[in-house]
Parts: C-alpha cells; sequence; structure tokens
C-alpha cells in the first residue's frame, strides 16, 4: 500500500515538473519585436530644377543614399545603422557651400534633423526602448528630411520667381529729374 501511494506521489511530481518546463520553454521562445521589419513612408524628393542647385553637394547625396535604407528596415537594424547615419548628417550640416542655403530657415532644419538622429542613436542604448517608439523615430527622420527637401524646393521656385518678374517695369518708378 506505502509503495502505492509512494508512486503516486512521484508520478504527479513528475508530470507537474513537466508542465512547468513547457511554460518556461514557451516564455523563450517569444521573439522580439525589434526584429520585424517594417515599411515606412518614404521622404518626399527634389524637383528636377532644384536638383541641378544641390547637384555638387555630394553630402547631401550620400545622406540621401543612406537614408534610403531605412524606409524598409527593423527596429535592430536602424541601430545597427544610426553611428553610420550621425556621422553623414554631421557631414551634411557642415558641408553647406551653398550660398542660399545658408539662411536661418535651412539651418535650423538641419539642425532639428540632426537632433533628431541623435535621438535615435541616444534610444539605442536604453534597453526598455520598444520597437514602436523607433519606429517613430525613424518616421520623424523621416519627416525632417522631407521637409528640408521641400525647402530646398521653396528657395528655387522663389529665385526662379525673382529671376521672372522684373520689378522696375513691375513698378514704374518716377525718377526724379
Amino acid at each position: 500500500m506505502n509503495y502505492k501511494i509512494f508512486f503516486y506521489v512521484v508520478l504527479l511530481s513528475l508530470i507537474y515538473n513537466c508542465k512547468s518546463d513547457k511554460k518556461q520553454k514557451l516564455e523563450i521562445i517569444k521573439k522580439s519585436n525589434k526584429d520585424i521589419l517594417v515599411k515606412h513612408k518614404s521622404f518626399s524628393s527634389i524637383n528636377k530644377d532644384s536638383y541641378e542647385k544641390i547637384n555638387s553637394w555630394k553630402s547631401y547625396e550620400n545622406f540621401k543614399e543612406f537614408i534610403q535604407r531605412f524606409e524598409n528596415i527593423s527596429p535592430n537594424e536602424a541601430f545597427a545603422n544610426v553611428k553610420e547615419l550621425k556621422s553623414l548628417t554631421e557631414t551634411l550640416k557642415d558641408s553647406l557651400t551653398i550660398y542660399e542655403f545658408k539662411t536661418p530657415a535651412f539651418k535650423a532644419r538641419l539642425n532639428v534633423l540632426e537632433n533628431e538622429v541623435l535621438r535615435l542613436d541616444d534610444m539605442a542604448d536604453i534597453p526598455a526602448i520598444t520597437s514602436t517608439e523607433v519606429n517613430l523615430q525613424i518616421n520623424k527622420i523621416f519627416l525632417v528630411f522631407s521637409s528640408l527637401n521641400e525647402k530646398i524646393n521653396a528657395l528655387h521656385d522663389q529665385e526662379a520667381l525673382e529671376e521672372e518678374i522684373n520689378l522696375d517695369t513691375f513698378f514704374k518708378v518716377d525718377s526724379l529729374q
């Protein structure tokens, strides 16, 4: 009789231990959300006419080619590439040589772009950051880069309009002779 009770106690403890191991294994298998590729909205591009103005700005081209990789990227891949993006952003900001773009509004956009990239770089060091927060930050970077592109287009359009309009004939100025 004692053997039967001992047998049942051992059998129940084995069954209980086996069930708790399965639960632990299921928890380990969960996949991180930071490995899932996310398709982001692409940024606005520069008009063909405006492109002639920045054709010599190689840092812009390098930055644009690199940031296109972020259109379809997982948060972990973004963290792996953020150091190079940070370096390209600094180069983009420091290599501005086009006189028409040296306005406070344009420089502000470059500063905001740099700040958003730096924020993504800081996020790479924080383990509690979720994939949603990383994806939102990437979208912010695209939004700011789109704003930069739109400003380039607007500056080119403004310059073209000023060339078309001759203010001396538009406003007939009387000479004081």
